[in-house]
């Protein structure tokens, strides 16, 4: 690898000499976005007189043994306020984990979007299947699809992918290396892990996916009623700072477990630090068998228990806490049920907040304001969000379904009729955000945010 990375390096500069006449030259970009999610499309940058946007996707998100076979790593450049696809695309790509660099390499796609077929092997070293292009020698084939085995996409975890686009439109119009646009993006691939607990004599199967990092040391406390685990994670503040994150626990347990599936709260603790309202979720209806709990941090949440860690560790003169996030959860005293007024959705990261009229009364319109922001971020959204809202009764029997709403500019309000008293569970789904000038809804966003609705 390094002798051939040697070789099209030495053609770029000779290159460069024979037609600097014909290039491109770009200023360079750095765009550090989502830390926590599994696809994206990277905010647009001038490319020529175009605004190329970059989509990235690792498929599946989560791995399990069965899917490590059929692991891909795509990319799309494309025309932001057309959509169209650019061509003759040249990617050379960088892939990181845990600060271990795993690949490097140049890979060319004539038609534009490139994806690699990823067989995970312990190896060290990285075995590319394809052709070579004859320009710059970068790995291409017809399909656009190169299968590639190495040690990449082995397990769970955040993944740093540094993708330098070295030319597009055709082969031979590349930019210099050091005017190359540049995209960074760090993209997660859950981990799962499942054990059967012992509760009163009985074995109960238990699932716990994690979003962000690979789960470790899970225990369960049958007294009480405690599970934890701790999961790596970097808590440098500055870095935290400078990139946004989104970190999401999903704990699937047997509803028969009816210590926790017949509660309605719960106390979670992350590093010494509680979680309260939006940052847990529960969801008793996606699956037949089994109830679901949602733990949720956004930037800011993370941000709250780095500053309490580095505090810690610096008048302690400790670093116990700077390369772990740990996880307790167990069941609390029930509480009185009160509506929700922001929700965090399970996937990309959206925060809704409610407004509802001062009482919601059954079988009369009630009017309910929804402000959609970025939990990534905690800044607003500039564009129309796509959504659909789901009302289940106490039973998990929808109620109300309003599918294809707008909300213009991330704001909208709706007349909702709830049957009768009761406490119902209402869902929101993103389906998509469209930016001003952009032809391509964003959908790498999309999920379900959950919350509570008590009606007198």
């Amino acid at each position: 690898m390094s002798q051939q990375k040697a070789n099209f390096l030495f053609s770029i500069q000779l290159i460069v000499f024979f037609f600097t006449l014909n290039f491109l030259l770009l200023n360079p970009i750095h765009n550090a976005f989502s830390d926590g999610l599994f696809e994206e499309m990277l905010p647009p940058a001038s490319v020529g007189d175009r605004e190329a946007s970059l989509y990235t996707k690792i498929s599946p998100p989560i791995l399990t043994s069965d899917s490590k076979e059929n692991a891909f790593f795509e990319l799309r450049l494309f025309d932001a306020k057309t959509d169209e696809t650019i061509k003759f695309v040249s990617y050379f790509i960088a892939v990181e984990k845990d600060d271990k660099l795993l690949m490097r390499d140049l890979f060319h796609s004539p038609t534009g979007p490139l994806k690699l077929k990823i067989n995970p092997t312990s190896s060290d070293s990285v075995t590319v299947f394809g052709s070579t292009e004859p320009f710059l020698g970068g790995w291409t084939s017809e399909t656009g699809e190169i299968t590639i085995n190495g040690p990449l996409l082995l397990d769970g975890g955040l993944y740093h992918f540094s993708i330098e686009i070295f030319g597009i439109d055709n082969p031979r119009n590349i930019f210099t290396p050091e005017n190359a646009p540049t995209f960074d993006s760090w993209l997660s691939v859950g981990d799962v892990y499942r054990d059967d607990i012992m509760e009163t004599g009985k074995n109960y199967n238990i699932t716990l996916i994690s979003y962000y990092d690979q789960i470790q040391n899970f225990k369960y406390d049958s007294q009480q009623s405690n599970m934890s685990w701790i999961m790596p994670f970097n808590w440098d503040l500055k870095r935290i700072q400078d990139n946004n994150i989104f970190v999401h626990e999903e704990i699937k347990v047997p509803k028969t477990l009816t210590k926790f599936s017949e509660t309605n709260a719960f106390d979670a603790i992350v590093n010494g630090n509680p979680l309260v309202g939006r940052s847990i979720a529960l969801d008793p209806f996606t699956e037949e068998n089994n109830f679901i709990i949602h733990l949720l941090l956004n930037k800011a949440d993370v941000i709250k228990i780095a500053e309490t860690i580095n505090n810690n560790n610096t008048s302690n003169n400790a670093n116990n806490n700077a390369s772990t996030m740990t996880f307790s959860l167990s069941p609390a005293e029930q509480k009185i049920a009160e509506t929700t007024s922001e929700v965090v959705s399970d996937i990309g990261g959206i925060l809704v907040n409610f407004n509802w009229d001062e009482q919601i009364l059954s079988n009369q319109d009630t009017n309910i304001q929804l402000d959609f922001s970025d939990a990534l971020t905690a800044e607003e959204i500039n564009g129309d969000i796509k959504y659909d809202i789901i009302v289940y009764d106490k039973s998990g029997t929808k109620v109300v379904t309003k599918q294809d709403l707008i909300a213009n500019g991330a704001k909208d309000s709706q007349i909702i009729k709830f049957p009768s008293k009761g406490i119902y569970q209402i869902e929101i789904h993103i389906k998509g955000i469209t930016y001003p000038d952009l032809a391509t809804p964003d959908e790498t966003r999309n999920g379900i945010a959950r919350g509570t609705v008590v009606v007198t």
